[in-house]
């Protein structure tokens, strides 16, 4: 018995996930074409750095393969740079769970330059709430991967969706800065 065995395993878990996400770009409905181009972009690099983690040969557990890291750096910057796409330029983390001991990202505060609009912190506060669940769940996450990742980048989604309306609410002239 090896005891890269279990460590392979994760790797496999790894090229699952990114599998699962780039399916998620996949399905993802938009009619701009632009965005469909950075989606079906963010899926085939998702897909390329899973190719990469079944490639890891025994015993190569020290690092992450430099393959992997810059297909997940390439997914990431392409969701950064459409945000339209309305994925997180962090989604690389939920991919690389099975190999690293980090927190999962959480979104950053929005911020309304409009106090009296409870309704986005409310929406927010619910968003971060169910991220937060979603994080803890180690059980669902590990049993039902496939089902906690939909889940973990629909919320996202609609997270993103209100950092959005937060942004062009801000830029209303009628805002005070």
């Amino acid at each position: 018995m090896t005891t890269t065995a279990p460590f392979l395993d994760q790797y496999r878990q790894a090229a699952q996930r990114a599998r699962v996400v780039a399916e998620i770009a996949r399905e993802r409905f938009t009619d701009d074409p632009r965005i469909r181009a950075a989606l079906l972009g963010i899926a085939e690099r998702l897909d390329a750095a899973a190719v990469e983690f079944e490639a890891v040969p025994p015993g190569a557990y020290e690092e992450l393969p430099t393959e992997v890291t810059e297909e997940l750096f390439t997914a990431e910057q392409i969701a950064m740079e459409h945000p339209a796409a309305r994925f997180p330029a962090e989604l690389g983390e939920y991919v690389l769970v099975p190999l690293v001991d980090r927190e999962l990202p959480f979104p950053v505060r929005l911020n309304p330059v409009n106090p009296e609009f409870a309704k986005f912190a409310q929406r927010e506060a619910d968003q971060a709430y169910a991220l937060h669940l979603l994080h803890a769940d180690n059980e669902h996450q590990w049993e039902r991967t496939e089902d906690w990742l939909r889940q973990v980048f629909k919320v996202w989604e609609k997270h993103l969706r209100l950092e959005a309306e937060v942004r062009v609410d801000n830029g209303r002239p009628c805002n005070p800065r």
